[in-house]
């Protein structure tokens, strides 16, 4: 689903012009993003849980040089699903 997918089916259930909803979900985004910059989970009730975790430096293979390089620490987002969406969407069938 693309972003103006999502816009398009949020205004038809929240009843708002699509001009509304984008500049709502833009904000939200850049909410999230505010808090996770600072390290801090951020919980959405019947979705899940988004947390900013720092990957400690590490070392890696170089196939092309053939050598061991160090990386860098590096910021990355984690997601866990709540329990009612895993249990939701697990129960359900794939469709081919």
């Amino acid at each position: 689903m693309t972003n103006s997918e999502i816009i398009k089916s949020l205004s038809l259930r929240l009843g708002q012009s699509q001009a509304e909803t984008k500049q709502l979900l833009k904000s939200s985004t850049k909410i999230i993003r505010e808090i996770l910059d600072k390290d801090i989970d951020v919980t959405i009730p019947g979705l899940g849980i988004f947390s900013s975790v720092l990957k400690k430096k590490r070392k890696s293979f170089d196939p092309y040089h053939r050598r061991f390089i160090l990386l860098p620490p590096k910021r990355i987002i984690r997601f866990r699903p709540g329990s009612s969406i895993k249990n939701e969407l697990g129960n359900k069938k794939f469709l081919k």
